[in-house]
């Protein structure tokens, strides 16, 4: 950290949506001498963070770090958990498969299994990818339990993330901030410094909000950033839907995963959570266009989320297709990024150019990633999916595209936000399968790696009987709280937080 004397002391966050109270959290807790006020502004209708439900792994680090507990999120009906998606009509077979947090078989030696498993898959030995991964049986058993702690089982190999109800939640992080100055106001103008920073933010009622650091969470039009670069980078090419409407109903069954189903000229996606259900329904514009409802989208990125003393998070950095439900992995990473990398007042380049450069790496990632599902579906039933079938992918996803495609080998890149399981489970999923076999799975024993398959995926259909079906292990879960007073440990089992490594910043937040 910068010397005492150089450290930010005035902070405004702009925004107490999600996105604004999870950045004035992580920042009070980290920096508790900093002065940190909340700028209460409209919520923009477009803004995606705040109406998506389903989250990452990651976001039990961030909760591990700003001191949010998954039981008690879990018993009060605000989360459940997310093993992932099951995925419908997503291909040119029209069945389901399941995109899950964790690992898909075991490796035979230095072969990836993955090798293995196209080879028995094409002599007609192997069953479905996602028969070999414990979180898609899981969720197709519609069961869950925590990983557990012994390494050699299959009940340790994967992760999960959670469905939050965005209103409790949001309820809940304002529970969970500590005592800030706040203040409810439309921003009019800027005063500029000399060196091109902002030196306070001048409301539409007179009223003047200095600060030495501005953090911009007021939505896509990015309400402070865009006043000093307006820049932005359109990529609706590859992330073609352009509304989305979201419907609440009625409380169902609850499930340990979501459905995303893909549609005439977009897609759908169903959440059940413990006080009601919520549907997403996304579209292409010009493939629709009888349809009126719906908030207008534009997927891109602003080039620099971090410029002179103000930093944008969330969809006012980057606006995203919420497949996969990436928005707020993508806030909470950047709150985490940006206090790793915490500069002094004078705003250095060394920081902010390192803090733009890992931000823009994953940005595109998770671009890369979404926009396979629309490029590589191999449908072509209506002009929406034609459409998207002819379209170019950027740079860096042809470069995945065209290694997988060759002998199935998947470069991972820098400030990957979907592990190298989670790709294959999309592609695989999409019906993309390479044209060659990886020359080292050539030299493994078929018939030995079928047995092994098999037992494996015997060994994941028994181990899945004996989980609990998912409400119950809610019931379960709930009486263990109430018995133990409130008690906050799972025990006997890992939690994503602690399989992550907990908190980021432990030792700056005493």
């Amino acid at each position: 950290m910068t010397a005492c004397g150089r450290t930010i002391q005035a902070i405004v966050v702009a925004g107490d949506g999600i996105v604004g109270r999870s950045a004035a959290l992580a920042f009070a807790r980290a920096l508790p001498r900093a002065r940190i006020t909340i700028l209460r502004t409209a919520t923009d209708s477009r803004s995606l963070v705040e109406k998506v439900p389903s989250t990452l792994p990651t976001v039990h680090r961030f909760h591990a770090a700003v001191g949010l507990d998954e039981l008690e999120l879990v018993t009060s009906g605000i989360a459940v958990h997310r093993l992932g998606s099951r995925f419908d009509c997503w291909s040119t077979s029209g069945g389901s498969w399941f995109h899950s947090f964790g690992e898909h078989g075991l490796k035979a030696g230095a072969v990836p299994f993955h090798s293995v498993w196209l080879r028995a898959w094409r002599e007609g030995l192997a069953k479905p990818f996602e028969a070999y991964c414990m979180a898609s049986m899981l969720a197709a058993a519609e069961r869950f339990s925590h990983p557990a702690e012994d390494p050699a089982s299959p009940m340790a190999s994967f992760l999960y993330g959670l469905n939050l109800d965005p209103q409790r939640y949001h309820m809940r992080l304002d529970a969970a901030l500590p005592e800030l100055n706040r203040i409810s106001g439309t921003i009019g103008d800027i005063e500029r410094r000399q060196d091109g920073g902002i030196a306070a933010l001048l409301l539409e009622d007179g009223r003047r909000i200095a600060a030495e650091m501005f953090i911009d969470c007021t939505g896509p039009d990015a309400g402070i950033l865009s006043r000093i670069d307006d820049r932005f980078e359109d990529w609706s090419a590859w992330l073609p839907c352009d509304r989305i409407a979201v419907t609440a109903g009625p409380a169902r069954d609850v499930q340990p995963f979501d459905t995303v189903r893909a549609e005439q000229a977009g897609w759908r996606q169903d959440v059940s959570l413990p006080y009601q259900s919520i549907s997403l329904h996304l579209w292409a514009h010009r493939h629709l266009p009888d349809r009126a409802d719906g908030a207008v989208l534009r997927s891109g990125r602003r080039p620099q989320a971090w410029v002179g003393n103000v930093l944008a998070i969330g969809d006012a950095s980057v606006f995203l297709d919420p497949l996969h439900g990436a928005g707020l992995h993508l806030a909470h990473s950047a709150i985490l990024r940006a206090l790793d990398l915490m500069p002094g007042r004078d705003m250095h380049p060394v920081e902010l150019n390192e803090y733009n450069r890992r931000t823009r790496l994953e940005h595109e990632r998770v671009r890369d990633f979404l926009a396979v599902h629309y490029l590589r579906s191999g449908r072509e039933d209506t002009a929406f999916w034609c459409e998207m079938a002819r379209t170019a992918p950027p740079d860096s996803l042809s470069r995945t595209l065209e290694q997988f495609s060759r002998r199935g080998r998947l470069p991972m890149f820098d400030e990957e936000s979907f592990a190298q399981d989670s790709w294959l489970a999309a592609l695989f999923g999409l019906g993309v399968l390479p044209e060659a076999i990886d020359p080292v799975a050539l030299g493994i024993d078929l018939d030995r790696a079928q047995e092994g398959m098999a037992a494996l995926a015997d060994r994941i259909a028994v181990l899945c009987e004996r989980v609990p079906p998912y409400p119950q292990v809610l019931a379960q879960l709930s009486a263990q709280r109430s018995s133990a007073g409130g008690a906050r440990r799972i025990p006997a089992m890992r939690s994503a937080g602690e399989a992550m490594g907990g908190s980021p910043f432990s030792a700056r937040s005493k």
